[in-house]
């Protein structure tokens, strides 16, 4: 989340610099700890280990630069790009993307 935290920055600031009016971000993510603890003011006892380079993403929560929300595993459209799937999870994926698979070839 990190990394595609600071790509989205990025991407922001160079809309700005074009004169874009943007609304914040929203990242989706399926880890309930890591909206957690991205959204929270401050840090517990038992969240003390995580390094300063991740706490980046929760101090552009707590500006309202960036927003992250949780949505459920079987939701998540990114697992096409990085796990291996069955043929049902990529028709799904395919569907929310409004991509038809004929003849088992994208289109």
């Amino acid at each position: 989340m990190n990394i595609c935290t600071k790509q989205l920055r990025w991407i922001t600031y160079l809309l700005q610099e074009l004169n874009q009016k943007l609304t914040p971000p929203i990242i989706y993510n399926d880890n309930s700890g890591a909206v957690i603890i991205s959204s929270q003011a401050s840090l517990n006892p038992n969240t003390k280990h995580i390094e300063i380079q991740y706490q980046y993403v929760r101090d552009l929560v707590l500006k309202k630069l960036l927003t992250i929300r949780q949505v459920g595993t079987n939701s998540m459209i990114a697992d096409a790009l990085t796990k291996p799937l069955g043929i049902q999870k990529v028709a799904d994926i395919c569907k929310k993307l409004h991509l038809e698979i004929q003849g088992g070839v994208l289109k």
